[in-house]
């Protein structure tokens, strides 16, 4: 089967992060697939052979979203696909209504977030109800029981479309060597270091953990990631004079971020909203110990088959982030216990089993 996915943006993160698995486990399993981009955010999918952008760089106002919109129905006629897998809101929309014209009979929306009902994302989710309802595509991808939930209200004839698929989340190939992975990175040798990586937003609340670091003086934080809050905070460090313990690494390649995850003693995911929380469940599964906003969906991922949580959840401000990493410092064993239980995380999480459900999906 050719196989196009459909995704808004170019950069190393969450959402690309799946699309990269999907595909990747649907070529193993004899399929044509191809990921394009609305448009270049970064350069992490520069080589990829793959990979294909509409735009060079982000649009710019009304007509920049028409070029990318139009330009993307051409791409899907000209590629004439098997079926469409889209993510994220605007891939969602501009790739269903591509793969219609284009004459597309497998469409696969995946929901990337609860409804919204205000803005422009309320906008978005109004457009995406009337298409799930409509039939515009024939199945709605969530990925945990917490995002499944927010639709609970959504009538009927959209509901019958939507399918629950958990996340695939890698496990590491093999040990990395903590002082080699801090000199990878520039990171300093001997200190407790507590590691965090997403999109340096308002959202992910990286403030949070880097407000932390004032009430504890013995620890450092490093961050992956780019994005638009990066000077907002190192203001903010320097103004509390702890600029010298946070370091940004800026992005990391899919291909290094077990090697950064290596670095740390713990993760910390102080991000207020999500819908899985790939990255954090990726530490966990790294064997990192996790301290994370009390969300949720966030203590139903990273509790293990056997029930056993794989983090110690706080609220997200700068007292939570700094008392659940100071419990972790005090309580090895506690450590040791969150560990193991991300390590099992693995078996609950399989890319395997994800791409079987996205290719019986397409089969079906």
């Amino acid at each position: 089967m050719k196989i196009i996915q459909v995704q808004t943006q170019a950069e190393a993160a969450g959402a690309q992060r799946i699309s990269d698995m999907v595909g990747e486990g649907l070529r193993v399993r004899g399929h044509d697939v191809r990921t394009v981009f609305m448009y270049r955010k970064t350069d992490a999918f520069d080589g990829d052979p793959y990979a294909d952008f509409i735009l060079a760089g982000r649009p710019k106002g009304l007509p920049g979203q028409v070029r990318a919109a139009i330009g993307l129905a051409a791409y899907l006629r000209a590629a004439r696909p098997d079926a469409v897998i889209s993510y994220q809101h605007y891939g969602n929309i501009f790739g269903t209504i591509g793969a219609r014209v284009a004459g597309v009979r497998h469409i696969v929306a995946n929901q990337s977030g609860a409804p919204q009902t205000k803005g422009v994302m309320g906008l978005l989710s109004q457009i995406d109800k009337l298409m799930g309802m409509s039939g515009l595509y024939q199945a709605n991808v969530v990925n945990s029981a917490w995002t499944e939930a927010q639709f609970d209200r959504y009538p009927q004839a959209y509901r019958r479309r939507i399918r629950r698929i958990d996340h695939g989340v890698p496990a590491p190939d093999g040990d990395f060597n903590k002082v080699a992975a801090r000199a990878g990175f520039g990171l300093p040798r001997d200190v407790w270091l507590a590691v965090s990586s997403g999109r340096l937003t308002q959202m992910k609340n990286q403030i949070a953990l880097v407000g932390a670091l004032a009430h504890l003086p013995d620890i450092h934080v490093a961050l992956a990631g780019v994005g638009p809050e990066r000077d907002a905070l190192v203001d903010f460090a320097a103004s509390r004079g702890i600029a010298d313990r946070l370091h940004l690494v800026g992005e990391v390649p899919t291909a290094r971020i077990f090697e950064f995850l290596a670095a740390g003693d713990a993760y910390a995911f102080p991000s207020m909203t999500e819908t899985f929380g790939l990255a954090c469940v990726e530490a966990a599964i790294s064997g990192l110990p996790v301290v994370s906003n009390d969300l949720a969906v966030m203590r139903e991922v990273l509790t293990a088959e056997d029930g056993e949580a794989a983090a110690i959840f706080v609220k997200a401000d700068a007292d939570g982030m700094a008392g659940g990493l100071a419990e972790m410092i005090a309580r090895p064993e506690l450590m040791a216990t969150l560990s193991a239980a991300g390590r099992r995380l693995g078996q609950k999480y399989s890319p395997a089993r994800m791409c079987a459900g996205y290719e019986a999906l397409l089969l079906s």
